[in-house]
């Protein structure tokens, strides 16, 4: 493949006062698209209409019809959700308490002392939901009033979160987490499987040996560790379906590696969360909001 003759061929066309306009004034379109109110969306329309006027080469004329027609799908809503779907998801936090204990031990002394507390923050975003019957795939009946008909979830979320081992150091990590997430009406039961990576500061510092064999404090920048395992749930929704307000309270068991070569090379962890996952921004539509008579739906 010839790069440089591909370099020379597309090279004139960025450089052009045309194509800068183009990616300019769709660039600032596609930013205000994001509002979807009245205003913007006429400010956009004139602002394009001149540009297209303005432009000199029918290249970038059809470039710019390209571009407008974009900036016209995120405005009209005929893809709901590309521009800000993040909005529809779940966010979480969550208390935290940690065990560096094998199963099942660690289950029983997540509820006891010595307590090693922490704070978790989620976000969850995938992937598809279960329903009862495919009959009911593109049709929202628990918006509409009815009963919903989805069953379960399947999930995945991406999480930080900070404990403090006492005596021992302060841990840091991020994580993802995917599983299925079974409904039970507004009550849930979850199951899933983790991994990520912990960084441990140590709280009390540590000593290395120097190459004329005496040994000088050093607390470095503490370690690094793999993390996986699983765990399990349960929740209930005290929102609706689409403004979730979800409490929660989940066992994780997980390994950390590798944790030391000479003494334990795998160290178990038991995780005991208590929080609540919620949606920041409130479903404004009309059809968001479930009846006071809910219609029945078939089974």
């Amino acid at each position: 493949m010839n790069f440089g003759r591909i370099y020379k061929d597309i090279n004139p066309i960025f450089a052009s006062e045309d194509f800068r306009k183009v990616i300019i004034s769709n660039g600032v379109g596609i930013i205000l698209a994001q509002g979807n109110t009245s205003q913007k969306t006429n400010w956009l329309n004139q602002e394009l209409k001149s540009i297209m006027q303005n432009t000199k080469s029918k290249r970038y004329k059809y470039l710019n019809i390209i571009f407008f027609a974009l900036n016209i799908l995120l405005i009209s809503g005929i893809k709901p959700g590309i521009a800000q779907s993040w909005k529809s998801k779940p966010f979480s936090i969550a208390a935290i308490n940690n065990a560096t204990l094998p199963f099942p031990r660690s289950v029983v002394a997540t509820f006891n002392e010595p307590l090693h507390p922490g704070i978790a923050l989620g976000y969850e975003f995938g992937w598809f939901e279960t329903i009862k019957s495919p009959m009911f795939r593109n049709i929202n009946t628990y918006a509409l009033g009815g009963k919903k008909v989805s069953t379960g979830k399947w999930f995945q979320n991406i999480g930080l979160a900070y404990y403090h081992h006492k005596n021992l150091n302060h841990a840091f990590t991020l994580t993802t987490q995917g599983g299925y997430r079974k409904y039970f009406g507004k009550f849930s039961a979850e199951a899933g499987i983790h991994a990520g990576y912990l960084h441990a500061l140590p709280e009390t510092e540590r000593s290395v040996q120097q190459s004329d064999g005496t040994w000088k404090p050093n607390s470095g920048i503490g370690r690094s560790y793999l993390i996986t395992g699983a765990g399990v749930g349960v929740g209930y929704d005290a929102g609706y379906h689409h403004n979730m307000r979800r409490i929660f309270l989940n066992y994780d068991y997980r390994i950390q590696l590798p944790f030391s070569s000479g003494y334990v090379k795998v160290l178990p962890n038991g995780l005991l969360s208590l929080g609540v996952q919620f949606t920041l921004f409130k479903n404004s539509s009309p059809l968001g909001k479930p009846k006071q008579e809910r219609l029945e739906c078939p089974e």
